[in-house]
């Protein structure tokens, strides 16, 4: 069985954007953590289709699994 997956381009600015979204929620803002990728023309990192990508909490979202692993360089320090 072939899985295909899409490859989706995120910038350090979206990765940040991302994170400070989740830091405003945390504070009471309830915005949505989501960005939309939608640059299907990009030259060298095109969406194959628009895209969106939420962020969202690692207690919310391992709740019944530990995390998978990652390089040990990549391993985020959580406090």
């Amino acid at each position: 069985m072939v899985v295909l997956m899409e490859q989706i381009f995120l910038t350090r600015r979206n990765l940040l954007t991302l994170l400070s979204k989740l830091d405003r929620k945390k504070v009471g803002d309830f915005t949505y953590c989501t960005i939309i990728k939608q640059d299907t023309v990009h030259p060298r990192y095109p969406c194959s289709s628009p895209c969106r990508i939420t962020a969202i909490e690692d207690a919310d979202y391992y709740t019944d699994r530990e995390p998978g692993p990652v390089n040990l360089l990549d391993e985020p320090c959580v406090k």
